[in-house]
């Protein structure tokens, strides 16, 4: 119904009035619309399609350790007298690790070595003296014979050079060096204390025997490179372990369904439990050739090698870490945020705002592709810019795109049978 005229013609006569009305018009209105409008939630969530670049990853947990082992052991059985060093202990090259006291046949064995070459040393010295003393008189003895005793310190000097060397030999296997301070050498030579020193540097991280302890000795375990993973339980001959600390890897679990993913070489990031905030790059080393089988989780997984390419003083043995590997990337797609897309086995549906629905809103289909640990590929259905709803993954609503199909389902259906 129009207004009378003479309230319009006293509201223009009054523009101070009519701008109260006019402002008091426009709140009524809105109260208006909030009271008897559509119902729009104001705490839905929404989100944009953008586009970015959309990365698919493996997320592997494991263990820092080094690349080789040294198990230390003695070649000649004895008992262990005295242990220089702890577990977790850094050592250098020749440090002192441990003293044992050989058994009565590995001291006779040592000492008749020690004792051959001394005789050869004596042998040789005479014979050279003998030599010399001849040459002075050749003419007189014959040239003939100075020849024979010349060959024969030939032959001294060729045995001497070869008892030497399995001397030296059997000495380095016992971790005896030049080393070894005088009246240390001189105790080996009457007691058969033997002092074994570290072959490289490295960090201590298993010590196996104690003071007391008997190990036996002979070829076998020996000291030299491992991998790690084969290092456990107590062993007759192993005295402890140090690790090469120049080259750490990580060992992690690859299960078998995502063993596609992963090649050697492939590029990763690693990443501490202790130093969450730091990363280190990293690559692919070495892939287990036969699967193992987790009895009691039921499943097979390979053993897997990945390099640490960066050298860390913080970088420690038996340090949890996670492996971030990328296996596949799309540059500049269209995405979604996970929580904003409903997937099912056939099909995909993000929901949007729709005011002629009693809800507010509908599914819509789409078509979906790459998924990493937070976005969605969004195929198509969509464009960049339009405007989703996050769903609420506890709700009944999930539902909906399966009623409305069964629903669309069933009126194709009625259709068909009236015709």
């Amino acid at each position: 119904m129009p207004f009378p005229v003479t309230f319009l013609h006293k509201l223009k006569r009054h523009p101070a009035r009519t701008a109260i009305v006019l402002v008091a018009l426009i709140v009524a209105g809105y109260f208006g619309y909030k009271s008897f409008g559509p119902k729009v939630d104001s705490t839905i969530k929404t989100a944009v399609v953008t586009k970015k670049n959309i990365v698919q990853s493996l997320q592997l947990s494991g263990k820092v350790v080094p690349e080789k082992t040294m198990v230390i052991t003695a070649q000649q059985s004895g008992r262990i007298v005295a242990l220089d060093v702890k577990e977790g202990a850094k050592v250098g090259a020749g440090d002192l690790l441990f003293t044992m006291q050989l058994e009565a046949s590995g001291q006779t064995d040592l000492m008749q070595m020690r004792s051959e070459v001394r005789t050869l040393e004596q042998s040789l010295n005479s014979a050279s003296r003998l030599v010399k003393n001849k040459n002075l008189v050749k003419d007189l003895i014959g040239i003939d014979q100075v020849a024979k005793e010349e060959s024969d310190v030939e032959k001294l000097k060729i045995e001497l050079v070869s008892a030497r060397e399995r001397l030296a030999v059997v000495e380095a296997n016992l971790g005896l060096n030049a080393k070894t301070p005088k009246a240390q050498t001189g105790q080996e030579k009457n007691s058969g204390i033997v002092f074994v020193r570290a072959p490289t540097a490295g960090i201590v991280t298993l010590v196996d025997k104690r003071p007391g302890d008997f190990v036996m000795g002979g070829a076998g375990l020996g000291t030299g490179a491992s991998n790690p993973a084969e290092i456990g339980g107590s062993n007759e001959r192993m005295v402890m372990v140090v690790a090469d600390m120049d080259k750490l890897q990580v060992r992690t679990k690859v299960m078998e369904t995502d063993l596609r993913f992963v090649k050697k070489g492939q590029p990763v990031k690693i990443r501490l439990d202790a130093y969450p905030d730091v990363s280190y790059e990293g690559k692919v080393e070495q892939i287990g050739g036969q699967g193992r089988a987790e009895q009691k989780a039921g499943y097979t997984y390979f053993d897997t090698y990945v390099a640490i390419d960066q050298r860390d003083s913080r970088l420690l043995p038996e340090m949890n870490a996670t492996v971030d590997l990328i296996f596949a990337q799309q540059d500049n797609a269209l995405t979604l945020p996970l929580s904003s897309v409903l997937m099912l086995p056939t099909k995909s549906y993000v929901r949007i705002a729709d005011a002629k629905d009693s809800k507010g809103y509908k599914f819509i289909p789409i078509q979906t592709g790459s998924v990493s640990a937070t976005d969605v590929q969004i195929l198509s259905g969509l464009k960049e810019g339009d405007i989703v709803q996050e769903i609420d993954f506890s709700s009944p609503q999930i539902f909906d795109p399966l009623n409305e199909k069964n629903g669309a389902e069933a009126s194709a259906d009625q259709k068909a049978a009236a015709k």
